[in-house]
Order: C-alpha cells, then structure tokens, then sequence
C-alpha cells in the first residue's frame, strides 16, 4: 500500500458548490449500475457529465462527484430508487462544473470534502468544502473505508482519487478518461500540468491492483490495464509533440501532420479530438 494513502483517519457525516459551462442537457438520462460491493455507478447517457459513485449506508449517502445542477433530480430518482438515503458527503475529484456543479442543490445536509487547493466556491456560486485535507484522507462510511488522495497539479490542481478499499474500486476522476473515444485534457488555467498528470497516473499504475475495477471521469468503467494504456498513448504523444516543437514546427504544421499511428483513431466522437490535444500538449509543453 502506498505511504499516500495511509491517510489520517475521520469519522464524518456531509455539504455543497459549482463552477463552468454547460452542453445542451435535454433529453439526458442517469445509467445506473452496481460495480462491486455496495458502490453504484450513476452515469449520463452521452457521456455529457462526469461519472458519479454513490455509497449508500445507514449514515446517508456519500457521493464521489454530482456531475451538473440541472442533473441533480435525476441523480436524485436514481438514488431513490435504491432506497439509498439522503445525500450527506460530497467529495469532489476537482472543480469542473460537469463534476462539481450539483453540490449547492443538494442542500445544507450535505458536508464538501476537497483538498485545500480547491477553488470551489471562489466564484462566488457555493460554499467550499468544509472537511479540507492536503495530502491524504480516510473516511469511514458504512461498512466501507474510503481513502482519498490529492494529485496537485496534474489534470487540475485538485484531482482527488477516491479508493473504495473493501469494494477494490477507484474513481480517478478526469486523472483517466477510459477507452480511446477522447484523450485526457490537461487544464493549465487551473494548475494542471503535463509533468503532473504523468507523475500521478504512475503513482496510480503502482497503488491501484490489476483486479480493482477503476471508475474514469468519463466513459466505461475500465481497469489498471486500460490505464496503462492511457498512460503509454500520453507518453508517447508528448514525445511527438516536443519533437514537433524541437524542430520548430508550430502547433497548426503539428495539427495537419497529425499523430501517429495507433494514436490518430482516438479523439473521434469524445470530448478531446486529435487535434485539440495536440494543441493542449503544445500548451501543457510550454507551461512547464
């Protein structure tokens, strides 16, 4: 077990915020699916928000992400209809809105868990957390310890990862975006780094066993091995990228050379095309 998730140990109960833009939402549904002991999976149809883990238990429910304000009723129908009990822990893996957003509709029952870099509620649209760690957290919730750790500067510079020990489930949040339909994003803006996000995807290829199921920010529930794959295409993509750079190529002579094989088939119907990422590395490169 890695020393990061030794964690300080605290018994608590749960609260709420927000943050960016949104997709057109009509039409979307909430996917429900059992994943392994007594964590769910909530995910929207489209992949149009980030991927929930519920925990219910005999103290409420604690929720990893709650995806856009406007999906909380359905979060909400979903929840019910498991007889899972009000929400009262909200741990958030950062502070995008398609993450974050739901946490004030949840109301004041509700406690925020996040790390001290986190910038929620600074907009001005809800409160920040109010169970604030740095480094690693653990959190008794039922009949399930839930261990925390805080990645700076990596996608963001509040990725948090929730391990579900006794289930062997993580949620990695936008750390890892399963499958090949989107590449990962790399928010500069907000403290993500190139340098980061590889440092803590390593870090994860060594803590997170090959029989533990992992919950990514988007897409299909994968597993170590999917991860390894992510974390070679961004070693490798960034390879090519700053040898673009090294021979004085611009982002845009980068963009129509495109990637190379097998990495120029990924990025087709996700978030992140080919291109886009180009560009993000180009900007993620120069950054650090």
């Amino acid at each position: 077990m890695s020393p990061r998730m030794a964690g300080v140990a605290l018994l608590v109960g749960a609260v709420l915020t927000a943050n960016q833009q949104k997709p057109d939402l009509d039409g979307v549904e909430i996917i429900r699916e059992p994943i392994r002991g007594s964590v769910y999976l909530l995910k929207a149809t489209g992949d149009v928000a980030g991927n929930v883990a519920a925990l219910p238990s005999d103290r409420g429910t604690l929720l990893v992400d709650t995806q856009f304000a406007e999906l909380v009723p359905l979060l909400q129908q979903s929840l019910a209809e498991i007889d899972a009990d009000e929400v009262a822990l909200i741990i958030n893996t950062h502070d995008h809105d398609d993450h974050a957003d739901g946490n004030a509709i949840f109301g004041p029952g509700a406690r925020i868990v996040g790390p001290s870099t986190s910038r929620l509620g600074s907009a001005g649209k809800a409160p920040r957390p109010t169970v604030i760690f740095d480094e690693d957290l653990t959190l008794y919730w039922g009949d399930e310890v839930v261990r925390l750790v805080h990645f700076p500067n990596a996608h963001t510079n509040s990725d948090v990862v929730a391990h579900f020990v006794h289930a062997n489930v993580f949620h990695l949040g936008d750390l890892f975006n399963a499958g090949v339909a989107s590449f990962p994003s790399i928010d500069v803006e907000r403290g993500g780094s190139l340098d980061g996000l590889l440092a803590a995807l390593a870090e994860l290829l060594d803590l997170i066993p090959a029989d533990a199921l992992v919950i990514p920010g988007h897409y299909e529930v994968s597993d170590r091995a999917g991860l390894r794959r992510t974390h070679r295409m961004i070693v490798e993509t960034a390879a090519f990228v700053r040898s673009q750079i090294e021979s004085g190529r611009s982002v845009e002579q980068a963009i129509e050379l495109g990637l190379p094989a097998p990495y120029d088939s990924w990025g087709e119907t996700g978030y992140t095309s080919g291109s886009a990422w180009i560009e993000n590395l180009y900007e993620a490169l120069d950054q650090d």
